[in-house]
């Protein structure tokens, strides 16, 4: 079990963060999912994105860092979607979330400790335990949280992502930056 960090050692491995990545459903989204069949009898499935979650997605991005997802499930619209937030890494159908994460560092040429996870559930823990913070949402099951480094006050799909971006954002120095865009 990972003990909780305190204020200053939370700040410290928040201005570390290069990427903040994430599970989808249940932290992106709040897990619930819905089904319909269309005219042509194919299965729809529907999955809702908080704008605030999104748009805290966005301002990463546009600080400079990376973002991504790593998904055991596979779904278009939330391809599109992080797609559409300039996400740099969108991983479906893998449940091998460690692998993921190993080759998103290769890749984009960071280290473990300079990446934020967001997990909810059981493949979450040894991605939780690997990076630099690990953070459950607040709603996460028993064990995810007791391998995160820190825990949300906001459920996954209400809030939770957004709190971990102002989290990155203010550590680094970055979020006046952002309130300066809306005057406030």
């Amino acid at each position: 079990m990972t003990a909780k960090l305190s204020g200053g050692r939370l700040g410290e491995r928040a201005r570390a963060v290069r990427a903040v990545l994430m599970d989808v459903d249940g932290v992106l989204t709040d897990g619930l999912l819905f089904h319909f069949v269309d005219s042509q009898k194919e299965l729809v499935e529907l999955k809702g994105i908080h704008t605030q979650d999104s748009i805290a997605l966005a301002w990463l991005a546009e600080a400079g860092l990376k973002t991504g997802c790593i998904s055991g499930r596979v779904s278009a619209g939330v391809d599109a979607r992080l797609r559409m937030l300039k996400a740099s890494f969108v991983f479906q159908g893998r449940l091998d979330k460690k692998a993921v994460l190993e080759q998103i560092c290769r890749e984009a040429g960071l280290r473990p400790s300079q990446i934020l996870y967001l997990g909810d559930d059981l493949p979450d823990v040894p991605v939780l335990r690997a990076v630099g913070l690990g953070v459950a949402v607040a709603n996460a099951r028993p064990e995810v949280k007791a391998a995160a480094h820190w825990v949300t006050k906001a459920s996954g799909g209400r809030g939770a992502v957004r709190e971990a971006a102002e989290l990155v954002l203010k550590a680094q120095g970055l979020w006046p930056a952002v309130l300066s865009r809306f005057e406030v």
